[in-house]
């Protein structure tokens, strides 16, 4: 008897796990509270602030602590912005308040696979750990909107400063150009370790055509872009270029459109085909 209330009480405790472990939220990802302080919780439209350590297995991917003041700072989408798509963290933002700890696990596509390390390829999830520290409200981003409006305008006349006294080849003793034909100016060698190749790097950017007009930068966006250095994710001559600088490093890069989107127009049109590409890149 005593025997089989054990195991019945090993049972229920069995499948009490199990059904806290599939709890899935509302775009159906699977996930885990692991602290929940009963505080405000931050609502569409609203940004947060945290700290986000991505895993595959036992392997760090990425980490919120590489990143400026060590944390990530993410913006919910209202429904009215229409998103195609609502990844993990925005689901795990409306479910936490300040101080509150969850995991969230996300399915791995073959598209995604094309990036995990060689050891992993085999893996089915990723796996978020994200601690919330702050809500960054509706009124904090309206002001913080303008500021950031006015830093990425200095950005801006800056690199487009630049692009004029290349276009008028004024920097060209200032410029390496390499046998594919890439040029990168660096400006600040910058103090960290050499990037190496498959390397997870984060850089911001401020890209523009030789005429100065900026078709993109993730200034304006607040976060940097992140991805495996040369490994084949970017367009080639980014690919290439980042192998040359060291974290901490400035550099603009001029890319000779076969090493950019060659005779192909790209995004939506903004850049057309066989455009030299200019990049102002921040190593972080």
């Amino acid at each position: 008897m005593l025997k089989y209330k054990i195991f019945t009480a090993f049972l229920i405790s069995l499948g009490t796990l199990c059904l806290h472990a599939q709890t899935i939220s509302e775009h159906g990802y699977r996930y885990v509270h692991h602290t929940k302080k009963g505080g405000q919780k931050p609502v569409p439209g609203e940004a947060i602030q945290a700290n986000v350590d991505i895993y595959v297995n036992n392997t760090l991917l990425s980490t919120s602590k590489k990143n400026p003041g060590g944390t990530y700072r993410y913006d919910i989408a209202k429904p009215e912005d229409n998103p195609t798509h609502y990844p993990p963290l925005h689901d795990a933002a409306l479910m936490m308040g300040k101080g509150d700890s969850l995991t969230i696990f996300q399915t791995i596509d073959d598209n995604m696979r094309n990036y995990l390390p060689p050891n992993e390829k085999q893996a089915k999830e990723l796996r978020f750990e994200v601690v919330l520290l702050d809500i960054i409200t509706l009124e904090q981003k309206a002001v913080a909107a303008k500021q950031l409006e006015s830093a990425v305008k200095v950005i801006g006349d800056r690199v487009k400063a630049k692009t004029k006294a290349y276009a008028s080849g004024l920097l060209n003793t200032e410029i390496t150009t390499y046998p594919s034909g890439l040029k990168v100016m660096v400006e600040e060698l910058g103090t960290g370790a050499q990037i190496q190749e498959g390397e997870v790097v984060q850089v911001h950017y401020y890209g523009c055509l030789k005429d100065g007009y900026s078709f993109d930068n993730s200034f304006s966006r607040r976060q940097p872009l992140q991805f495996p250095a040369g490994v084949g994710q970017m367009i080639k001559g980014f690919d290439e270029a980042i192998l040359y600088l060291a974290h901490g490093a400035k550099a603009y890069f001029f890319i000779p459109s076969e090493l950019g989107y060659g005779d192909q127009d790209a995004a939506n049109g903004t850049i057309p085909a066989n455009s030299e590409l200019i990049f102002y890149v921040e190593v972080l």
